[in-house]
């Protein structure tokens, strides 16, 4: 079995987690009351799947020699493969006036952190409405907040601190997203939600027309299908298989049929190219085992590819560069 560098392993353990669970509700409450779009990842049961115990076995083999890691332990007293047990990510979906925060749950020890940290001219430690604040930047504007030893907050200076308020309230989202957050997080292992329209999303593609012949025309009707993708969702599910659903919803029935049959195209001649590499049998075998079918304006995909394809895409991925000496940490 190759060695995966530990910093590869560790964040992609993020992306996987194991059993059903409903998101953690103190994290939930911290969410912006007008958030547009969220994902999450439960980390604490990643271990005993299948991806989790491979990941796992990586980053513990590496861990002996992988300094970055050992240094990352020894100043902060943070452990990234046990210390964090879930994750949620929220955007209230406006490009105009943007807000988005990464919460975490999870151990944290604030003070060797902060110690290791310092403060300075590149960040600056505070205390604000009860939390530890670190503020990074000549100009501050992105910072993580910690309440408590339990939850950390990223993001720019304005979101944070919005998220480190809501704290001492009682706070909700939008009805519509919270039932797909609950079905998401109860039946997934990862998942991702926007109710935002990707148009709004990408304001700077939105004014792209599509026009001209061959590629560049092909490439212009697709992006313009997908601006006219409504809200979206996706889910990951880890097990011997590894499964992937996802929904969008386009304008009309119409749009979501010409969607489908772009993503059978694209998919197809991807899939043609990863075969004709040596390398690529596994990313073939992902391309291949995608469905896509469309039910009035909603678009559905669903692929599932053996776990095992999963520990040789990434083995194969990494390989060349780890033994051209180009990965470092």
């Amino acid at each position: 079995m190759r060695k995966l560098p530990a910093f590869i392993a560790v964040f992609t353990l993020f992306a996987i987690a194991g059993n059903s669970y409903a998101v953690d509700s103190q994290l939930l409450n911290l969410v912006m009351p007008d958030a547009q779009v969220m994902a999450g990842v439960n980390v604490t049961n990643s271990e005993i799947t299948p991806l989790g115990t491979f990941l796992l076995a990586q980053i513990s083999a590496n861990s002996g020699s992988d300094q970055g890691l050992q240094q990352l332990i020894a100043k902060t007293g943070f452990d990234p493969r046990k210390d964090v047990t879930e994750v949620l990510a929220a955007s209230n979906g406006n490009a105009a006036a943007p807000s988005a925060v990464a919460l975490s749950k999870g151990t944290f020890d604030v003070a060797k952190i902060v110690a290791a940290i310092g403060s300075g001219k590149a960040q600056t430690v505070s205390t604000y409405n009860g939390a530890t604040l670190i503020t990074a930047g000549t100009d501050g504007s992105s910072a993580i907040a910690f309440l408590g030893g339990t939850i950390a907050i990223a993001g720019n200076l304005a979101s944070v601190k919005a998220a480190v308020d809501r704290s001492g309230l009682v706070n909700s989202i939008d009805p519509a997203l919270a039932a797909q957050v609950q079905t998401l997080s109860t039946t997934e292992d990862a998942w991702s939600i926007s109710l935002a329209s990707l148009s709004a999303l990408m304001p700077g593609a939105a004014k792209t027309a599509p026009g001209g012949t061959g590629v560049e025309g092909m490439a212009g009707q697709a992006l313009q299908l997908v601006k006219n993708i409504q809200s979206c969702s996706a889910g990951l599910k880890f097990g011997a298989n590894v499964q992937f659903t996802a929904q969008a919803v386009a304008d009309t029935p119409q749009d979501a049929a010409a969607l489908g049959d772009v993503i059978k195209m694209v998919t197809s001649l991807a899939a043609m190219g990863a075969a004709g590499n040596k390398d690529g049998a596994a990313i073939a075998q992902l391309l291949q085992s995608l469905q896509v079918t469309t039910t009035g304006a909603t678009v559905n995909l669903s692929a599932s590819v053996p776990e095992s394809e999963i520990e040789a895409l990434l083995n194969t991925a990494i390989a060349p560069q780890a033994k051209a000496g180009k990965v470092k940490i």
